[in-house]
């Protein structure tokens, strides 16, 4: 809740000189009493919870409670005839009554502030479909590693619902030397291609995975292969 609204339901809710007293309540008020009581929120708010501590009925449960302190009161006062009151609240003092109602209206208060301050979190839009699809890891064959000969062609697992490819071919300083796209999950090298793959020399390729609306939806991440020096055995 901004604290201009919090000012602005405080302010509302500030007593005056002017408020009426809750025991006024039961008795007729003035003219300028009712005018006021028309125009106060505050007033308005102890109003109804004295109207609704007034004239509510106990529950069944309640009942025997209330006629136990009814009868205890009237035990320790010697016997004075509470139990006689007119509801099984009228024994309570017009100070009680005033205290009881304050303390509705704090939790009046308390509930509003809570309830325009502690709303649901806002329901992330979805529209935009491509900004929530959670991208996979896409399992590459081959190249990879250590090779004894140059490679032809670059091989990797078909993720389900893919439908296109992305690939790109890097020198280790991430410079291009080729880029292109396929239908299937290989892809044929180019000649010129091919010739720059040197013994010793490692080369890095990627490729993606996307669906029939053009969104990624595996990645296979930076792949590194390298053809041996000429005598040298690859590693494993």
């Amino acid at each position: 809740m901004s604290d201009r609204t919090t000012s602005d339901l405080e302010h509302a809710l500030k007593a005056t000189p002017e408020c009426v007293p809750v025991e006024r309540f039961a008795e007729p008020l003035s003219a300028r009493e009712q005018q006021h009581v028309d125009g106060c929120a505050r007033c308005q708010s102890e109003l109804a919870l004295w109207r609704e501590f007034e004239e509510s009925s106990p529950a069944a449960d309640e009942g025997a409670a209330v006629q136990w302190i009814v009868a205890e009161l009237g035990r320790r006062r010697g016997g004075e005839a509470v139990a006689a009151a007119r509801s099984p609240f009228a024994w309570l003092t017009p100070g009680i009554r005033r205290w009881a109602a304050a303390v509705g209206a704090i939790a009046v208060i308390t509930s509003g502030a809570y309830l325009l301050s502690d709303r649901e979190p806002a329901v992330r839009d979805l529209s935009n479909p491509a900004a929530s699809y959670r991208t996979n890891r896409l399992d590459v064959r081959a190249p990879v590693g250590d090779l004894t000969s140059a490679p032809s062609t670059l091989e990797w697992v078909t993720p389900p619902d893919a439908v296109s490819y992305d690939i790109e071919v890097f020198e280790v300083d991430r410079t291009p030397l080729w880029r292109t796209t396929s239908s299937i999950s290989r892809v044929e090298l180019p000649p010129s291609v091919v010739r720059q793959l040197l013994p010793g020399k490692a080369v890095l390729w990627e490729v993606r995975a996307l669906n029939g609306a053009s969104q990624v939806i595996a990645e296979s991440g930076t792949q590194r292969f390298r053809v041996a020096l000429t005598g040298s055995t690859p590693k494993d």
